[in-house]
């Protein structure tokens, strides 16, 4: 017996695995769950911040520096230490923060040159859009890695 049992009724066709054989995603943990709602909240900040009207800079810096408290936070609820991880946090906040501002802009000014009727509308929905998932998807790269307990190995200074 074949290890899959698949419906193969012709060779060139896509086989059809059973439900029982098909690898199922790993569940979060109690403190994955935590971080998850953590990082929804963050977005819906990120997306409040997005809807005020700041010089670009300073958005930049506010999402920047939300990045910062949501990875510090993160870092809090998997007690893992922030000064050993600060320089992907501040890389990641710093570059997060940055993007949010230059996509936004490019985002808006592709919309002013092909469609200037749309250009009112999309200032309204694009920034807050990108701000949110911006924070969004940076925090749940964070959490991936936590979850997966990457960062919670321990370097054995002995075996260097």
């Amino acid at each position: 017996m074949a290890e899959f049992d698949h419906d193969a009724t012709d060779a060139a066709t896509i086989p059809l695995f059973k439900p029982n054989q098909l690898q199922h995603t790993k569940q979060l943990s109690e403190n994955g769950l935590r971080a998850q709602r953590i990082i929804k909240k963050y977005s819906v900040i990120a997306g409040g911040i997005g809807v005020i009207p700041l010089a670009r800079f300073t958005g930049q810096v506010a999402v920047a520096a939300l990045l910062l408290k949501l990875l510090r936070d993160l870092c809090a609820i998997y007690n893992v230490s922030f000064s050993d991880q600060q320089d992907k946090v501040l890389i990641a906040a710093i570059l997060g923060g940055a993007h949010y501002g230059w996509i936004s802009r490019y985002l808006m000014t592709f919309i002013r040159s092909n469609s200037p009727a749309l250009y009112s509308p999309g200032a309204l929905i694009l920034r807050p859009a990108v701000s949110g998932a911006m924070v969004y998807y940076i925090g749940r790269l964070f959490l991936i890695h936590l979850e997966s307990g990457v960062w919670h190995a321990v370097i054995n200074k002995q075996t260097l």
